[in-house]
């Protein structure tokens, strides 16, 4: 018999419906997401991006899911504001094997926790980690809060190492967490069509074959120190003078990055590039650099780089180098220290030895795939 499994989660996420797709094929699984915001169907805006989105692949095909929105419209999620009145009746309907939560911090999620605890395994999954420092008052009470919450859990589906180690530090033992790691779609993300058009567009963007290029892809945010990889890739530029950066992305630092940026012929900017379009405009550089300063619970454009058969160079801060970062396929330094990081840049290998190592990405990263998702979640329904 098929173990029904509920799902739910704020809205359709390109780095989850593919695997809702995929476990929903399933033969022992019957799936079915609940969205407490929206079902994807409009173009949002996204202050990270400080634009419009909406992403040209689909994200809600595949999968059986039933929108559950807030009492009152809302442009901007808060804890408060996203409380579903219809999410529980709807859950109870269908009258699920297992609860899977995604984000603890919506007033509806918590309450679904709550109504479900006891009375069914309800497992949640999220990535936080314990690497951006509190006071320790706040830490006290967060600590506090998070354990009440997560009393009403069964069992934690981990992404990585710190975000186990976080549940850990929240009172979950070892034996009620599983790994359940993050992924995104590498087969999309690999396709060896991609090649040509990145060949061409690296071209057209004027970077030549014997260039190093620096590609930094994502919101142009201030956690993630776009301003700070751009001053020190000048410094570094000084002393290596093939090298060249390109920055992908847009979001509120635009006007400063565009006024840093001047007229420096080194450094190419594009503007934010849909998920179509993504694949190839990581092949364009020879590695990717994250230098996010804090609340980086991931960084999921390392496994798109990876994927992508480029390596990576990221902060310790990064949720993700711990587990993705080898010496063989990346590079890491510690954040905040641009002076570690500019001497990495100056001493990066050549173009040619650049692109082996993001053939060892390429193999390293097929096990953090959809497929293990979809297999370690099968596998621990079969227990419940």
């Amino acid at each position: 018999m098929k173990k029904r499994l509920a799902i739910v989660s704020t809205h359709p996420i390109q780095y989850n419906a593919p695997w809702f797709r995929m476990l929903a094929q399933h033969p022992q699984v019957d799936l079915h997401a609940f969205y407490t915001w929206h079902g994807g169907d409009k173009s949002m805006h996204d202050p990270g991006f400080g634009r419009i989105v909406k992403w040209d692949i689909p994200l809600t095909e595949g999968y059986e899911y039933t929108v559950c929105p807030p009492s009152k419209r809302i442009e901007r999620r808060s804890f408060w504001n996203m409380d579903s009145p219809d999410l529980i009746p709807k859950l109870m309907a269908w009258n699920p094997d297992c609860v899977l939560v995604i984000g603890w911090n919506f007033r509806s999620h918590v309450r679904c926790m709550r109504r479900f605890s006891g009375k069914l395994p309800v497992w949640f999954r999220g990535d936080s980690t314990l690497l951006d420092k509190r006071s320790s008052l706040t830490s006290f009470i967060r600590s506090a809060l998070l354990r009440r919450i997560y009393a009403n859990v069964d069992k934690a589906l981990a992404v990585g190492q710190n975000n186990r180690d976080y549940f850990i530090t929240h009172g979950f033992s070892r034996d009620n967490i599983s790994l359940v790691p993050h992924a995104i779609d590498n087969d999309r993300f690999s396709e060896l069509a991609h090649d040509d058009d990145a060949c061409e567009l690296r071209h057209e963007l004027g970077f030549s074959d014997d260039q190093v290029v620096v590609s930094f892809i994502g919101k142009i945010e201030t956690k993630k120190a776009p301003l700070q990889l751009v001053q020190t890739f000048l410094q570094a530029a000084e002393q290596r003078e093939e090298l060249r950066l390109l920055m992908v992305g847009n979001g509120p630092l635009d006007s400063e990055l565009s006024k840093l940026v001047g007229n420096a012929s080194s450094i190419v900017c594009l503007p934010f590039q849909n998920q179509s379009q993504v694949p190839v405009v990581y092949r364009i550089g020879d590695v990717t650099c994250l230098p996010s300063l804090y609340n980086e619970t991931w960084g999921l454009c390392l496994n798109e780089s990876m994927a992508s058969g480029r390596c990576v160079i990221a902060s310790d801060r990064v949720g993700a180098a711990r587990d993705l970062i080898t010496p063989e396929n990346g590079f890491q330094f510690q954040p905040g220290n641009f002076g570690q990081l500019s001497d990495l840049l100056v001493d990066l290998p050549s173009r040619h030895d650049l692109l082996l190592m993001g053939r060892q990405c390429q193999q390293f990263i097929q096990d953090w795939s959809f497929e293990r998702i979809v297999d370690d979640i099968s596998t621990l329904l079969k227990d419940i």
